[in-house]
């Protein structure tokens, strides 16, 4: 059986050169057969020259997608791939020594399941931000920290046990059915988020099976760029602008003044409210979780005021 494992990235040579490292360092079964596809999604560093080095270390073939969009990025690596399992990871994590030989035994053990994930540990750059440190419990999202504990169990859209897009790992032939949707994904001037949700979500909604599985673990690298106020701020911008964009027009929007929603001006003003409260009053648990609301309620607004004509809605 052959796995794929494929990566897409864009301006993160250095990262990417981690992440290879662990590739390269992984305990594999030896009768494996494996392929890594790198998608370069028209980075201007020395992404290539970085991919090139390791030609000798591991299977990799290099793919080129000009279109700039983590979702076309992700649709080029299944249009390459060959292996019968897709298993996705990022350029910002550091693979377990057993993660890939984890992901095969749950491939044998359960081949009639088409999805399948596992642990992401945040492995934070130090030295780390108080706050941060503090509130690790509420920026699962933030920083894609996954974990549903140590047993195997389904995944489940009603119980939002799903995998994150940092590992996971998808039965080919549906995943060539299900692919990621262009309108989702971070791409230029777009803070959109959660394409492969979207995909894990309408392959277990069409009756597909998928686990968890612990075993299959990696890191995530937090640098000290991600530990601020602005990039928790813009993170759940992003996922305010995703969900405005996914439920637009769905019928529930009765009026609109300046463009947006009237309920969601009423909204993005509480929520101001109660952030720059808490930010003074609360501990940081407290408050981050108050600047994430105030933020997603911003980016929904940001979302709409950014539309032209409301065509969407008629």
């Amino acid at each position: 059986m052959l796995i794929t494992v494929a990566i897409c990235t864009f301006n993160r040579a250095e990262s990417l050169r981690r992440t290879l490292d662990s590739l390269a360092a992984m305990r594999l079964p030896s009768d494996l057969a494996w392929e890594v596809v790198i998608v370069n999604n028209n980075s201007t560093d020395h992404t290539n020259d970085v991919i090139g080095e390791y030609f000798d270390r591991l299977p990799i073939r290099r793919e080129c997608e000009p279109a700039p969009g983590h979702s076309n990025a992700r649709n080029r690596a299944i249009d390459a791939a060959k292996g019968k399992y897709i298993v996705w990871t990022d350029d910002d994590v550091v693979v377990g020594s057993d993660w890939l030989r984890a992901y095969v035994e749950a491939f044998q053990r359960w081949p009639d399941a088409a999805v399948f994930g596992g642990r992401i540990i945040p492995k934070f750059e130090l030295p780390m931000e108080k706050w941060v440190a503090e509130s690790v419990s509420v920026l699962g999202g933030p920083y894609a920290i996954s974990d549903f504990g140590n047993d195997v169990q389904p995944l489940s859209v009603a119980e939002n046990r799903l995998p994150y897009g940092a590992n996971f790992a998808v039965r080919a032939a549906e995943q060539r059915n299900f692919r990621y949707d262009p309108n989702l994904g971070v791409a230029p001037n777009r803070r959109r988020l959660a394409d492969e949700i979207d995909v894990i979500t309408r392959l277990l909604q069409a009756g597909a099976a998928g686990y968890w599985i612990p075993a299959a673990a990696v890191e995530h690298c937090i640098g000290r760029e991600r530990q601020t106020v602005r990039y928790i701020a813009n993170y759940s911008a992003g996922l305010g602008e995703t969900d405005a964009f996914r439920y637009m027009g769905d019928g529930a929007v009765s009026s609109l003044w300046l463009g947006v929603p009237r309920r969601l001006w009423a909204r993005l003003a509480k929520r101001w409210v109660c952030y720059r409260f808490h930010r003074i009053v609360s501990p940081s648990p407290i408050w981050v979780v108050h600047l994430q609301g105030y933020a997603r309620i911003k980016g929904m607004v940001r979302y709409w005021r950014q539309q032209k004509g409301w065509s969407r809605l008629h």
